[in-house]
């Protein structure tokens, strides 16, 4: 009876959610891609009485696009990065806009070719903002300074997709801030 009940379940919860295959790595108008990963940057951290401060941070961080066009996809960035110091660790909250053009997807539409069903390689533009924490490690004035991560960048990227929804990416940027992060990428 268990199992018939676990069975009807899972098979209920299956039909609930349409089923869709894109045949494209960037789904276009109306995709939704989340990545999840982690990497190095150079966010600037601003403190008020921070001096000979490291910006190299490691940093985590999520990423969620939306299709708006055939080519292009709007939307968000949000992580944390984590700097050491020689007082201490910053700790920055970088949040901001993205938008990418991906001219993969567009090349294999114009020329009718394949290549663009598992790969999708993209450019975009990202900037924001957020707050930064200093922790210190020693007793000077600069423990509990707040101050603001800042960023602004270009960024070129490439996914690589194992099946319709789950794949890697890796990513590098330029700007104010320079940044290489890799991790999963999923497509819903």
């Amino acid at each position: 009876m268990k199992k018939s009940l676990f069975i009807l379940a899972v098979t209920a919860i299956l039909l609930a959610f349409p089923q869709q295959s894109n045949a494209q790595a960037f789904g276009g108008k109306g995709s939704k891609t989340f990545l999840i990963g982690a990497g190095f940057s150079d966010y600037p951290n601003r403190y008020p009485n921070a001096s000979n401060h490291s910006h190299l941070a490691f940093n985590i961080g999520i990423q969620g696009e939306f299709g708006i066009h055939d080519y292009v996809g709007l939307g968000f960035t949000a992580g944390a990065t984590f700097s050491p110091a020689n007082w201490g660790t910053s700790v920055g909250i970088p949040i901001g806009m993205i938008g990418n053009f991906h001219f993969l997807q567009l090349i294999a539409d114009k020329t009718g070719g394949s290549f663009a069903e598992d790969m999708d390689v993209y450019g975009g533009l990202a900037f924001g903002g957020g707050p930064s924490f200093l922790s210190s490690i020693s007793h000077n004035n600069s423990n509990g300074d707040v101050g603001v991560t800042i960023f602004g960048e270009a960024h070129v990227g490439i996914r690589y997709y194992f099946s319709d929804k789950l794949g890697v990416f890796a990513e590098v940027g330029q700007g104010i801030s320079s940044r290489l992060q890799g991790g999963l990428a999923l497509k819903f």
